[in-house]
């Protein structure tokens, strides 16, 4: 992104330290890119993994990413879908087949467990309760992490093409729109992922804090005051607000600054004191 915003800035010059900058800047942008198209495809092979281990070890944590309320097979993904306000039942679905069934068991015609019996199970297992996860925070923030990322690797993929054959990016106004909107968002969208990631982790395990065993209800420290609960709260956040005031501060100041002066050749003639004499 830093890269990309510097060859914009350099479009149309032409002197000795503009060439040389748009060179490594160039470089810098292609091995960047790539490693975010690397990075992005490793994620989605570790992430197909871990969703087959979900689903088996927390199996109303996917069904509640996908507002899957009976257990189906196969079972379809949605990409979009909108659901009363409670989260209780979907109102409209947009469904790609099959797809859910493979991300969750690895089989195209896999059967997935839905919300519903899930609910019913684990109420004769656990007893009375509600075992159910915020159904509309589980299945967006599944789909905000997703897309985030895919949207990170579109974004380098954009930056790989306008870079190809050693062209110069941004040759149009609106291609240079475009490239420096990408530019400004490709820092921030590997971020926004992870936040949606923990997000959907966190949320879609409840009401457990260690699934089956103990819930969040147990979790809470009987001995800890409001006081001191707020207390540590306004103190860490405090604390982590000055210190992302100050990286966000040193980093602005030197991205601006860009890639110092080139040094001058050193010219060797008759008249240049020896440095080593045998």
């Amino acid at each position: 992104g830093v890269s990309m915003w510097h060859l914009l800035r350099l479009r149309g010059s032409t002197d000795d330290d503009a060439r040389l900058d748009r060179s490594a800047f160039t470089t810098a942008l292609r091995l960047g890119a790539v490693t975010v198209m690397l990075s992005g495809l490793g994620t989605i092979v570790t992430g197909d993994m871990q969703a087959k281990v979900m689903t088996e070890v927390q199996p109303m944590k996917m069904a509640a990413a996908e507002a899957l309320y009976e257990t189906t097979a196969p079972a379809p993904f949605s990409p979009f879908t909108l659901g009363t306000p409670d989260g209780s039942e979907p109102t409209f679905q947009v469904e790609v087949p099959h797809l859910l069934s493979f991300m969750a068991t690895g089989s195209w015609d896999g059967e997935v467990e839905g919300i519903n019996d899930l609910q019913e199970e684990y109420q004769q297992t656990y007893g009375p309760g509600d075992y159910r996860p915020n159904i509309p925070v589980t299945y967006w923030t599944f789909r905000w992490m997703i897309g985030a990322g895919a949207a990170a690797m579109g974004v380098a993929l954009l930056m790989l093409w306008s870079t190809r054959r050693s062209r110069t990016p941004g040759a149009t106004p609106r291609g240079a729109r475009w490239l420096g909107a990408g530019a400004i968002a490709l820092p921030l969208l590997p971020l926004a992922a992870n936040s949606f990631g923990w997000i959907f982790t966190e949320m879609g395990r409840q009401p457990w804090v260690v699934f089956g065993l103990m819930p969040t209800s147990a979790g809470v420290s009987p001995g800890t005051t409001v006081a001191e609960v707020a207390t540590s709260l306004v103190g860490f956040t405090l604390l982590y607000g000055v210190l992302a005031v100050v990286e966000v501060k040193l980093l602005l100041t030197y991205i601006r600054k860009g890639l110092p002066p080139a040094d001058p050749p050193v010219l060797h003639d008759g008249e240049s004191p020896l440095a080593f004499a045998y």
